[in-house]
């Protein structure tokens, strides 16, 4: 019995010597990691978007509770829960360190909090932790650019990317909350306390002070942004507003959006389900993600194509009788009276489909797709906002490779009919189109589009900046673009324009030009039942039509016409953009992009 009392002894002092002597000194020192608050999000005239409140947590350290069940089941019943509902939102089995602390409830109720403050003697072992939490101002504004946090998953933390990051931590997983994770996230602090046998704090005595994360200015005029989510309220659709000199987003609106402050708290498998499923996901980024065949709106790139090809002149005129003649089919005109005779600009204005099935036999669909990707359209952007739809821009080449039988591989010439009107095989983004119509009246420079103006650490200094960035430079026809964009002009404020309702009220002075769109989502020959059926509705537009700082396009899904859905928008984010400007005086100076070509 004397030898198994000294091996007893052994085994407790020598072998768990250690465990033992830092367990005994946890019950008195712990060391705690202090959340840092990530870096603030302001608009380009300074404006918050996204800050930082704090946020209160219930844990458990299970070496500080007797009976880690009972002490739970007690907090359900003190706090109105279901029993059991605790263990699930966060399970409590997953692996820890000693003494590291369970997450029971996050960002809880005020009155929650008080509840277990008042108890708390009655709760061994739970503590209430404050922790810096997001806070996104304007709720669903600018949800897709700003993104969200949540906890780090662990597929993350075995990532390179997140090396050092702990588990419970939060980072950015969608739009820049993610893409400026490095940026934003601050240094943890550690702070040494000292409890008592309840696990209660007593005193700190030393203490590393965390630091926040750097903030991030962003090119979005806050107002621009409201007015382009104000005119898509109720509706699925997407709204971009940029500089076409720089690429400087001022406004990117998808709709339906998300409260991203939702993220704080836990998300039920039905609410999951409700922002992630089904045709009117709310998580859908379409300005970027979404590509839909791009209607009329397309004709500026055909017309540019035809004036330059020199196969089409100014003044030749056809005649339209409400359909187009080929290859023994009728291809029907949306006007089914027909325009009568039309030349390139009433075309235009008009949005006559018979003209443009004419130039269509003569372009061809190889020329009509080097000038789309001259312009930008069947390919990313470059914005970087994470996965990004390029679209489709068909060719010969693609019907070879994209099909496996012979006589699918053909490129019938009927088929270019439906393309040069932005239909059949053709699918691009909002923000592809107005990346092109920005390279139509800036000279032809392709701009990968921004939404970071800048990134100031804590002293207010500028640690980076960011400058526009020329992708690709095309030499234009000076005189084509310059009789397109008269008909752009004529298209808002000609009295047979179909997009007259973009006309600003409030800035009589100021022309807007653009075009509109409508794009089906059925043959003409199917009966529409249900509003998924419905066409799409477009309007691609800019001003002052003299001397452009502001290209708008506007995508409303299922819409309609795009004069009477998409071109009321584009005229509220354009009063909006004019006003903002005039209220802060001046508008900001863009980047010099003369010379920062990148031939990558």
């Amino acid at each position: 019995m004397f030898s198994l009392l000294i091996l007893r002894l052994w085994y407790l002092q020598i072998v768990k010597g250690d465990y033992f002597r830092n367990l005994s000194e946890n019950n008195r020192i712990r060391s705690v990691y202090v959340q840092a608050p990530r870096g603030m999000i302001y608009d380009r005239w300074g404006e918050t978007l996204v800050a930082n409140r704090p946020a209160f947590n219930i844990e458990l350290v299970t070496e500080d509770c007797p009976d880690e069940k009972r002490v739970i089941e007690k907090l359900e019943k003190l706090i109105g829960v279901t029993p059991g509902s605790i263990n699930k939102n966060n399970p409590l089995s997953r692996k820890r360190k000693p003494f590291e602390p369970k997450l029971l409830i996050k960002d809880a109720s005020r009155d929650t909090v008080a509840k277990v403050a008042v108890n708390k003697f009655h709760l061994p072992g739970i503590s209430i932790e404050a922790t810096p939490a997001r806070d996104y101002v304007y709720k669903e504004s600018a949800s897709h650019l700003l993104g969200y946090i949540r906890e780090i998953t662990k597929d993350q933390l075995s990532g390179v990317k997140y090396k050092g990051y702990q588990q419970g931590e939060v980072v950015g997983q969608f739009g820049l909350e993610s893409n400026l994770e490095d940026m934003l996230r601050g240094v943890r602090g550690l702070q040494r306390v000292e409890v008592n046998a309840m696990g209660t704090r007593i005193s700190e005595f030393s203490f590393e002070e965390e630091r926040m994360g750097n903030d991030v200015y962003l090119t979005i005029d806050a107002a621009v942004q409201a007015a382009a989510e104000n005119g898509l309220a109720g509706l699925k659709g997407a709204a971009v507003a940029l500089d076409p000199n720089s690429g400087e987003i001022l406004a990117l609106a998808s709709l339906p959006a998300f409260d991203p402050n939702i993220f704080t708290g836990e998300i039920s498998t039905d609410a999951w389900r409700e922002l992630s499923a089904g045709r009117t996901s709310k998580l859908t980024n379409r300005v970027l993600q979404s590509a839909y065949p791009p209607g009329s709106v397309f004709k500026i790139i055909t017309a540019l194509a035809g004036l330059s090809e020199k196969v089409i002149s100014q003044y030749e005129t056809v005649y339209c009788p409400g359909y187009y003649s080929f290859a023994g089919r009728r291809y029907r005109c949306h006007k089914h009276v027909g325009h009568g005779w039309v030349d390139l600009r009433s075309a235009i204005v008009e949005s006559c489909d018979t003209y443009f099935y004419s130039l269509a036999t003569k372009l061809g669909i190889d020329t009509i797709h080097k000038y789309s990707t001259d312009f930008g359209l069947g390919m990313p952007t470059g914005l970087a906002l994470g996965q990004e739809s390029k679209g489709l821009i068909p060719s010969t080449e693609w019907k070879r490779q994209y099909f496996s039988k012979a006589e699918d591989k053909i490129w019938y010439p009927g088929e270019t009919l439906s393309v040069v009107i932005g239909q059949g095989a053709i699918m691009t983004t909002p923000i592809q189109m107005a990346r092109s119509l920005a390279a139509l009246v800036n000279g032809g420079k392709l701009i990968r589009p921004q939404a970071v103006r800048k990134i100031s650490g804590e002293d207010g200094h500028a640690i980076q900046e960011f400058i526009p960035e020329i992708l690709s430079q095309s030499t234009l026809n000076a005189n084509a673009v310059k009789i397109i964009r008269d008909a752009l002009i004529g298209v808002v404020n000609d009295k047979k324009g179909t997009g007259g309702r973009a006309k600003l009220e409030k800035f009589p002075e100021i022309l807007v030009a653009g075009k509109t769109g409508t794009a089906q989502v059925v043959s003409l020959d199917v009966t529409a039942k249900g509003d998924h059926l419905k066409d799409h509705a477009w309007f691609a537009s800019y001003a002052p039509a003299d001397k452009p700082e502001l290209v708008v396009v506007v995508f409303v899904e299922n819409g309609g016409h795009g004069g009477a859905a998409a071109a009321p928008i584009a005229k509220a984010i354009f009063e909006a953009y004019f006003e903002s400007v005039k209220s802060h005086k001046v508008k900001l100076v863009p980047h010099n992009i003369e010379g920062s070509i990148n031939r990558s």
